[in-house]
């Protein structure tokens, strides 16, 4: 286990998603035409709107691209709904005639949680039918779901039944109250300040009636006098106490990208009406992606994998099989936590044949916001080797749960490490990090934030929702560390890890936690967790390992800051043997065999039995420990609401003389049940499991490793065993009068036969045997990642890379051996901000990528002409230290001729929703997407008077991008109407160099931002003498002449290279084999003035109303292509976002009213209905008119 086991009765289940759904593939290339599968993990899944919104945003690929979604979730629960949701709509859509009936069932089933009689009867008759489809293999395989829905380990479902889930809303509609989440703001897009009246609105109609908005007419389809029936699909889960879990901020609409509709609500609509009309646009929403999964299953190119059980186990075992090429033989890790269940993946490599290792690698892993729960560390260890090697490949983490004060340092806060060394180290980073620049739409996130913070949320803990996108480092270049450094910076990160046990900032983190909770303050981590980083830095990183361990393991015994350190070192060094990274001496062998090397004054073999008695125990054991119900007391019998989650650890304490040691181990396993000795003496103890868990009365079982000697030092007489609590302030608040000052909840001796068993692995599986498949494993995986360069890392004093270096050999009597030796001279010359070429004389070679922007221009170059050896030292740049924007715009080819913007996300424009019209009411959130949400504090402080002389290139982009948009709505200073012509200028002499023409505004649905529907032409030479008389006709005769946008030669530049990219970006078509891309091998072609910096493949790609509305366009269209142009925004873990207008109206900047529950009017003097309390009316007459819906759900 990496992470503690905490006992949390109070548990959450989410059914429905908490944010919008994403694009998954967002980052991937366009379909190449060729037979292809992409496959995505999806950890902490929850409901599968991510993927059927994936499907819908990819409806526009080639038919060859196959799909294949491996979803784990810890929740059964959570997966049996998906099953269930799935093979209904491919139920619905293929009938042969539409039953509207029939979606609404499914929406009904899905998003409310009071449903009618028939929805019920529904959902009973359908699950009969999964049921019988289900009785085996063979079966399943032979329905109509077997083609595409999988799983590949038998899930338990045996969910427990809220007592009463009516009871358990009304409850939770009490503690809501008046109070408002506004998390719904997010479903809103870029037209946010539109939302947030009736996003509040929605959320307490939801827990007020138990349905999707809370119509009037939903509430009486229920029947049953409007209380309608409750639904199983909300109120089954594993909650360990049994009760009402669905999450106080769960609200169906959050799941869904509804900016269109938010954006055509206007003032007059009541918020009853708003709501009826953004349910309906979810619903059509829902029904759309429905539609296009049947399509996608229609030609069997989707196939779901479900895994129900824990995702740190999961990975780390497709870890070794993937790597493996098979299945392992014995089983090494559980299922998930709680339960006695083995880990086994019959099934799960693709193919037997070592050879064709990695062959079922991952394209995209999403990780959703699950280092929230277990931390962002153990979520990346596990992750990070189960990406195919390539540009393309994706890791997307996200936090909800803030980190910090600051979201500037919020990666650095979770990494515990300066993210730029960690990113080396691990061989993933963070794209925003390397560029600086994301097209997320980062106010959005700001300013809820803001709202939270003002107004009456629930929330204990500041959210912050941060997604990360992380790219695989290139493949053919490994890192070289100096041991040392190396050792110092795990030494950092065990001081970082483990800081609840530093007593010195104990003080500061219990003030600052009265007024701000961070997730970081969870105790996520164990000493098998840093094990796990270092064994897949070990992988990547060329080093002395030797000496890297021996330094590590020195600082670390040394060290004096961590409370108990020295209390855990026998487990690190445990895990360190058990992961096949390193083996102390005293672990290489079992006890007995090394005792008169060591000197160790072991017990005789005459006074043990069982394992401890043998001839050769082995160097590790389980000890087996067995709580009595009654000792658990202190939890079962509390208030769960206010027990929190308190982490837990074993304690060995030996009594040698006059001393004693204790020894703590944080990595366990726990399940509810009993063993007893077995039959045969020399067989371990048999295990039998308490299913009810929490709810049983079986005893708790603890299953924990530890180093045998340990167990054999001292009389057997003074050696506890003890199950305690992780000491905290919390902990001793809570549980200090029940538990004592040590927090025990149960001590026993060793030799406790009754209570106390020691095993050789664990029940069910196989350790010790099991090593030598991860010792074979940790041979594989480097083969994987040979390079022919190396880079070296230079740590500065504060364990960070500051500079990198790459030393290029030559061969023998090689033509650029010979020139060296010659005297021939040497430069060193940049490509780009990741690549230098090396010359020798007028001859190329070699071309050095490095793995992160560097500093070229200041870079040192070294030559051993009798050796011969070129070496290339630079400092690493990181943005913000420079404006490294042209990184972001770069686009990579692939081997197979594939292109794939490197940090720009693909969009289909002709799905996406279309703004056709504009109100004042849009000035609004359109001033914050492009005027002060997309400048970063040190961009808009640059722009203040005194700075005027100094220019900034990506500023100025984002000024022009500015106006454009704010011109084609009509808002802009210098027009009176709507501009959709725009003129690329150079202010120098005036020259244009391009010519954008812009077909309409549309919502970016994935990104939660805007983007325009545009095409350019860019002018050359020839194109000027060809077109004169039609530019001159557009710029001269036209109505709609283009708006000027006039440019410095850098600003210029930054476009030219920007234009691949955005092409890239929304295209359709497919490049031609002669392609200027790659018969000039370059992209652009050029970012010089009358010169073209696009290919010719998209030229002329329009559609048939491409000048409709302006028939000035028309000479043009056979020149143009097409582009998606979006507002640019600073990364919000890089640099912080410029502060918002303070002049927001004050409703809108609580979030939580005051307005009328009528006619949706702001008002100071409203009064609350005199029944219930809760609804607010600004007269009588309002009262009246609400009273027909809100006499269903008044209560007195």
């Amino acid at each position: 286990m990496l992470t503690p086991t905490h006992i949390q009765l109070k548990y959450w289940m989410y059914p429905t998603g908490n944010t919008p759904a994403v694009n998954l593939l967002r980052d991937q290339p366009p379909s190449s035409g060729k037979k292809e599968t992409i496959r995505t993990l999806c950890l902490a899944c929850g409901d599968p709107r991510s993927i059927l919104f994936t499907l819908w945003s990819e409806q526009g690929q080639d038919p060859d691209r196959h799909y294949n979604f491996t979803c784990c979730d810890i929740e059964p629960a959570i997966l049996a709904r998906n099953a269930v949701l799935l093979t209904l709509i491919v139920d619905s859509q293929l009938q042969s005639t539409p039953n509207h009936a029939h979606k609404d069932c499914i929406w009904n089933l899905f998003y409310h949680m009071l449903i009618s009689a028939g929805d019920l009867k529904i959902l009973k008759e359908h699950c009969a039918k999964l049921l019988t489809a289900s009785e085996s293999l063979e079966t399943w395989l032979a329905s109509s779901y077997g083609a595409f829905l999988l799983q590949y380990h038998a899930f338990d479902a045996e969910g427990k039944a809220a007592g009463d889930l009516r009871n358990g809303i009304l409850q939770r509609s009490k503690e809501i109250g008046r109070s408002v989440v506004l998390n719904g703001l997010r479903s809103a897009g870029a037209v946010w300040p539109n939302a947030v009246k009736v996003v509040g609105h929605l959320y307490r109609r939801f827990w007020e009636t138990g349905v999707a908005g809370g119509s009037t007419e939903s509430c009486k389809k229920l029947g049953n006098e409007g209380k309608g029936f409750a639904n199983p699909m909300f109120a089954i889960s594993s909650t360990p106490s049994g009760k009402f879990a669905v999450h106080y901020g769960t609200e169906p609409l959050l799941g869904f990208h509804l900016a269109e509709t938010f954006r055509s609500l206007g003032h007059k609509l009541t918020l009853a009406a708003q709501s009826d009309k953004l349910v309906q646009a979810a619903k059509d929403q829902f029904n759309g992606w429905g539609r296009t999964f049947v399509h996608a299953l229609g030609s069997q190119r989707v196939q779901i994998v479900l895994f129900s059980g824990d995702a740190v186990a999961l990975c780390h075992e497709l870890q070794l099989e993937l790597g493996l090429g098979r299945q392992p033989e014995h089983a090494s890790a559980y299922t998930r936590p709680w339960r006695l269940q083995a880990l086994r993946l019959d099934g799960f490599v693709g193919s037997p044949d070592p050879r064709r290792a990695f062959v079922d690698l991952f394209d995209v892993v999403d990780t959703s916001n699950l280092g929230d729960h277990i931390g962002l560390i153990n979520m990346i260890t596990a992750t990070a080797l189960l990406l195919r090697p390539r540009t393309s490949s994706a890791l997307y983490t996200e936090s909800l749960l803030a980190v910090s004060n600051d979201a500037t340092t919020a990666l650095t806060a979770a990494l515990g490490s300066d993210a730029a060394t960690f990113s080396l180290l691990i061989g993933l980073a963070p794209s925003g990090l390397l560029n600086g620049t994301t097209l997320e739409g980062v106010p959005n996130e700001a300013m809820l934030e803001k709202l939270s913070g003002e107004g009456g949320s629930i929330r204990l803990q500041r959210q912050y929702r941060l997604r990360v996108h992380w790219k695989v480092a290139d493949p053919v270049l490994r890192l070289k560390v100096e041991p040392d450094e190396l050792a110092a910076w795990f030494s950092a990160m065990y001081k970082k890890m483990f800081a609840q046990e530093d007593i010195s900032t104990l003080f500061s983190r219990v003030q600052r936690m009265k007024s701000a909770h961070y997730s970081t303050d969870m105790q996520w981590y164990t000493r098998a967790a840093i094990v796990a980083l270092i064994q897949v830095v070990k992988l990547r990183i060329q080093t002395d390992w030797d000496r890297v361990m021996d330094k590590f393991l020195q600082l670390v015994e040394t060290d004096r800051t961590l409370l108990v350190g020295s209390n855990s070192l026998q487990e690190l060094n445990m895990h360190l043997a058990l992961s096949g990274v390193w083996t102390l001496p005293l672990l290489a062998e079992g006890p007995r065999q090394i005792q008169s090397k060591f000197n160790l004054p072991l017990r005789p073999r005459a006074n043990e039995d069982g394992i401890l008695g043998q001839a050769s125990p082995p160097p590790i054991v389980y000890l087996v420990v067995s709580t009595p119900r009654k000792s658990l007391k202190a939890f079962t019998e509390g208030n769960i609401d206010a027990m929190g989650s308190s982490g837990m650890h074993v304690s060995v304490k030996q009594q040698l003389g006059m001393s004693q040691y204790e020894n703590c181990f944080f990595s366990f396993h726990c399940f509810f049940g009993r063993f007893r000795p077995s039959d045969q003496r020399d067989r371990p103890p048999v295990f039998e499991e308490d299913g009810e868990g929490w709810l049983g009365s079986a005893d708790l079982v603890t299953v924990c490793a530890v180093p045998t000697w340990g167990l054999l030092m001292g009389p057997r007489n003074g050696i506890k065993v003890a199950l305690a609590l992780n000491t905290s302030p919390e902990t001793l608040l809570r549980f200090r009068q029940k538990l004592g000052p040590l927090l025990i909840i149960f001590e026993t001796p060793l030799e406790n036969e009754r209570r106390v068993s020691i095993c050789q692995d664990p029940p069910l599986l196989d350790i010790n045997s099991s090593i030598a498949d991860r010792n074979q494993w940790l041979q594989v995986v480097p083969d994987h990642h040979k390079a022919q360069d190396a880079a070296s890392a230079k740590f500065d004093a504060k364990h960070r890379v500051s500079k990198l270096q790459v030393r290029a050999p030559f061969a023998e009597r090689s033509g650029q051996s010979t020139a060296l030796a010659e005297g021939a001279p040497v430069t060193v010359t940049p490509v780009d901000l990741f690549t230098v070429d090396i010359k020798v004389g007028d001859t190329l070679a070699r071309r050095i990528t490095f793995p992160f922007p560097i500093h070229s221009d200041l870079s040192k170059t070294r030559v051993a002409r009798k050796s011969s050896w070129i070496e290339v030292e630079a400092a690493i740049y990181l943005a913000p230290q420079k404006d490294i924007f042209e990184t972001w715009t770069h686009v990579s080819s692939s081997s197979d001729g594939a292109l794939t913007p490197n940090y720009i996300p693909r969009v289909d424009l002709d799905i996406q929703p279309m703004m056709k019209s504009t109100t004042p009411e849009d000035r609004t959130w359109l001033n914050i997407m492009v005027i002060t949400g997309a400048m970063s504090v040190a961009e808009k402080q640059a722009q203040h008077p005194s700075n005027i002389s100094s220019t900034n290139p990506k500023s100025d982009i984002k000024q022009s991008l500015s106006i454009m948009f704010a011109s084609f709505m009509g808002f802009h200073s210098q027009a009176n109407a709507p501009i959709r012509t725009f003129q690329l200028t150079l202010k120098r002499n005036q020259n244009s160099h391009a010519l954008i023409f812009v077909k309409s505004l549309r919502h970016d649905l994935d990104l939660g931002s805007i983007v325009l529907d545009a095409y350019i032409m860019p002018f050359t030479k020839s194109r000027v003498q060809a077109l004169s008389g039609a530019v001159q006709g557009l710029l001269a005769g036209s109505s709609k002449p283009p708006l000027g946008l006039y440019l410095t030669d850098e600003e210029s530049v930054l476009w030219k290279r920007l234009l691949p990219a955005l092409a890239e970006r929304c295209r359709k078509w497919s490049h031609k084999e002669d392609c200027e891309y790659r018969t000039q091998g370059k992209i652009p072609l050029s970012v010089e003035a009358n010169e073209n910096p696009l290919c010719s493949c998209g030229e002329g790609k329009v559609p048939s109303d491409f000048a409709k509305d302006d028939r000035e366009w028309a000479p043009f269209a056979k020149y143009v292509t097409r582009i998606a142009i979006a507002p640019i925004f600073p990364v919000p873990y890089v640099e912080a976002t410029a502060d918002f207008p303070e002049d927001l109206p004050a409703a809108e900047r609580a979030g939580a009213g005051p307005w009328c529950d009528n006619c949706n009017k702001s008002s100071g003097q409203l009064q609350s209905c005199a029944a219930c309390k809760k609804a607010r009316y600004c007269s009588r007459e309002c009262q009246k008119a609400a009273w027909k819906t809100h006499k269903l759900h008044c209560t007195r």
